[in-house]
């Protein structure tokens, strides 16, 4: 708006002038001036990264020395389905970031987080270079979040002559949730650790590599690995190698690498993922069905068509039954509103004695969306007795 207004001042200044004697083509020069004289806006960057972090390892592959540099990082919030995290690679003097245009020119290399894994490994074949990167969160193609990172290169190492065996390890997998926000993400958890009492104080180095079962493999020095995701350093405290997926479903191989000051082993395991949760819906009842004894207090379920219908049902064989009280109702199994709303009969003093009932209550199972429904019954009773009551409630299946 303050443009549109400077814009009017300008116009109006024009005519003023115009009508002072100047002449029509100055005016139309200046206007073009003016037309031509507007700022483009910068490309407006948020702080998505709450963390961004580099490592960098030397790697050995025959005659071949490389340099792997893993960028790991953390967003602030959970990544949205049009969002995407891309890393670019190149050398400093060579790589930049344009804040005008919002372009990243320059680089050697691009690779995509394309799994989830909140890393991305580089890898190149000179290990005395160093590289400058950008990490970058993108919405629908264009950098909303920019990190520049530059790394160092690595020490390469002396690979011990002798070969020493490591102990065994093995594994535990779980699902994990995190949220951000508010919004729930699922991982895949993996712990690689070696057999109980196992003496490690000898090993000045223990490595676990995880990656594709069929494409990480060790280097020909048997001390290196090649074609990894991720890799992770031993917590001595906590006992175990860390690794956290967000492929829930996805089999690793893992490839763990110990040296002493004169020895060098390795072991590698084949993980499985963890199974899926059980589904909410499990130990579901298939109508028509009963639940509970219709003589005290039951809920009769059945399906006409695409109609489900459902009813509780009670019976008084006394006639001196102060108060009587009988609801159904149904819900989600996550405990939402269901598709029938609460149906309840009360009645006081004199209560005959006879057969009482909720009104029947239906929906139709091919406009709800869940694939079971919880329908439960409370039923109060209050007499010379005293007090008494019953509960029922079950899952049943929507086809």
């Amino acid at each position: 708006m303050l443009l549109f207004n400077l814009f009017l001042i300008s116009i109006f200044s024009l005519l003023q002038i115009s009508c002072n004697g100047q002449s029509t083509k100055n005016n139309i020069s200046v206007l073009s001036l003016l037309s031509l004289s507007g700022a483009t806006a910068e490309p407006t960057l948020e702080d998505k990264f709450q963390s961004v972090q580099s490592t960098t390892y030397y790697r050995k592959d025959g005659n071949l020395q490389f340099q792997d540099i893993v960028i790991e990082y953390k967003l602030k919030t959970t990544k949205e389905d049009s969002e995407s995290i891309v890393g670019y690679m190149g050398n400093p003097n060579e790589i930049s970031y344009n804040s005008k245009t919002g372009m990243i020119t320059g680089q050697i290399t691009q690779i995509e987080d394309s799994f989830n894994n909140n890393s991305i490994v580089f890898t190149y074949s000179d290990y005395t270079k160093k590289f400058k990167f950008y990490l970058t969160l993108k919405k629908e193609g264009k950098i909303i979040s920019i990190r520049e990172i530059t790394s160092t290169p690595p020490n390469a190492p002396t690979i011990p002559p002798n070969s020493i065996t490591l102990p065994n390890v093995s594994y535990e997998t779980e699902r994990s949730i995190s949220y951000s926000g508010g919004i729930p993400t699922e991982y895949q958890i993996i712990r690689v650790k070696f057999q109980a009492d196992s003496d490690l104080s000898a090993f000045k180095r223990l490595d676990a590599y995880l990656g594709r079962p069929n494409i990480i493999s060790l280097a020909a020095d048997n001390f290196n690995v090649i074609n990894y995701i991720k890799v992770s350093s031993y917590d001595k405290y906590a006992g175990y190698f860390f690794f956290s997926s967000g492929e829930l479903y996805a089999p690793y191989k893992i490839i763990v690498v110990g040296s002493t000051n004169d020895a060098k082993g390795n072991r590698s395991i084949d993980t499985v993922p963890p199974p899926p949760p059980p589904s909410p819906c499990a130990g579901s009842l298939t109508a028509p069905t009963t639940i509970g004894n219709c003589a005290t207090h039951c809920l009769v379920v059945n399906l006409v068509g695409n109609q489900m219908e459902y009813i509780a049902k009670t019976s008084v064989d006394t006639s001196t039954e102060d108060y009587l009280y009988l609801d159904s109702s149904s819900s989600t199994v996550s405990g939402g509103s269901g598709p029938v709303g609460l149906e309840y009969i009360e009645h006081f003093s004199p209560i005959g004695i006879g057969a009482y009932q909720t009104n029947l209550s239906t929906f139709d199972v091919t406009s709800y969306n869940n694939a079971c429904v919880v329908l439960s019954s409370y039923l109060v009773r209050e007499g010379p007795g005293g007090f008494k009551d019953s509960y029922l409630t079950t899952k049943v299946i929507v086809p």
